[in-house]
């Protein structure tokens, strides 16, 4: 059987800090079953996701993979799509704990894994660690955040560039073109990030999320020119007309959104923009073209002085992320010596064993 396979992330290292979406990993009125796994780094946690994720996808499901932003390599979540079934980190710094306890959510403890005596002669080490490493994301959140001062005025003189009569003009045109449908019922809308600031710089996934989509189309600009404003726009029109949106908002600012996906319309609204600076495929919409370009020309090294600057500490705080992860990988060698890989994996067959049998309720 052939499935589909989407990346993703669920949290993101943003300017206001570590940003989660992780409520929306499964909404819990549909879902079947919510395992929120605790346990320390190296524990198997992302590993046992990862053999879940491949033993459904082999048996046809379509998966979702949500990658961790702090190790994009590794996973934070994973989703059997068909079955309703999520496995989600449910450790520091994302921390998520049961909603619904017994009816939808469990805790699954990988420290039942661990051998408790491995972690006396270590405990210092693992204590110094790990502050070593919450001091590295707290600086790099800090120079992320001086980074938004300079994009706010990066993005405040392409605003004054940008004409609203011809970005409104183009706002209806897409909403007629795209939107057909009349007002009705209230469709709901998931959130997530697309792209994330990551040990391994700025990594997006947006090509595995629209893939055989018929109408993609790529809004290509920089700060201010009217990219998220637009997609807010559409995202909510279509929300308006009971359809299921997903919006990816952007990892630097997560209030701003990225891209947004309507499945049941086929169509993807996405951007290409001074974070992801991703080639993307489809109808081009260059900003620029709204905008008034001897206004632009006016403040063109007052631009240029901010984008070189907004990426000297963009650039710091991708540095600082990727000794975090140097400092956590040296923090989780503690605790694979200390693990009994046998119970490890006796638990994830355990869970794949759970998860057959929702499937055998499904298929009834």
């Amino acid at each position: 059987m052939s499935s589909s396979v989407r990346h993703m992330f669920l949290g993101g290292n943003t300017s206001k800090g570590f940003y989660s979406f992780y409520r929306y990993i499964l909404n819990q009125d549909d879902a079947r079953r919510i395992l929120c796994i605790k346990g320390g780094p190296g524990t198997g946690k992302s590993s046992l996701m990862k053999k879940v994720g491949e033993h459904f996808s082999y048996k046809g499901y379509d998966i979702e993979y949500h990658h961790c932003s702090s190790d994009n390599n590794s996973l934070d979540g994973v989703v059997v799509k068909g079955l309703n079934v999520a496995l989600v980190d449910g450790t520091s710094p994302h921390i998520v704990d049961p909603i619904t306890p017994g009816a939808v959510d469990e805790i699954l403890n990988m420290g039942e894994c661990w051998i408790e005596e491995s972690f006396k002669d270590y405990r210092k080490q693992i204590i110094d660690i790990s502050r070593e490493v919450g001091k590295n994301f707290k600086r790099a959140y800090k120079f992320l955040g001086s980074a938004k001062l300079v994009h706010d005025d990066w993005s405040s003189l392409n605003g004054e560039a940008l004409s609203f009569s011809k970005l409104n003009l183009l706002k209806e045109e897409l909403k007629e073109n795209l939107l057909k449908s009349p007002i009705g019922f209230l469709g709901t809308d998931r959130h997530l990030f697309a792209t994330a600031f990551t040990p391994n710089g700025i990594v997006t996934f947006i090509d595995t999320l629209y893939k055989d989509y018929k109408n993609v189309y790529v809004f290509n600009g920089g700060p201010g020119t009217g990219k998220s404003d637009m997609l807010k726009y559409i995202s909510e029109e279509a929300l308006r007309r009971g359809f299921y949106v997903e919006i990816y908002h952007d990892p630097f600012i997560p209030e701003r959104i990225e891209h947004v996906i309507i499945p049941d319309l086929s169509t993807a609204l996405l951007t290409s923009n001074e974070i992801n600076k991703k080639l993307i495929p489809g109808n081009q919409i260059y900003m620029e073209d709204y905008c008034n370009k001897s206004v632009l020309e006016k403040y063109r090294s007052e631009i240029d002085y901010n984008k070189n600057l907004f990426y000297e500490l963009t650039d710091k705080a991708l540095n600082l992320i990727a000794n975090a992860k140097l400092l956590h990988d040296e923090m989780e060698k503690y605790y694979i010596q200390a693990m009994d890989f046998e119970k490890v994996n006796a638990k994830t067959q355990w869970v794949i064993k759970k998860i057959e049998l929702y499937e055998k309720d499904y298929n009834k």
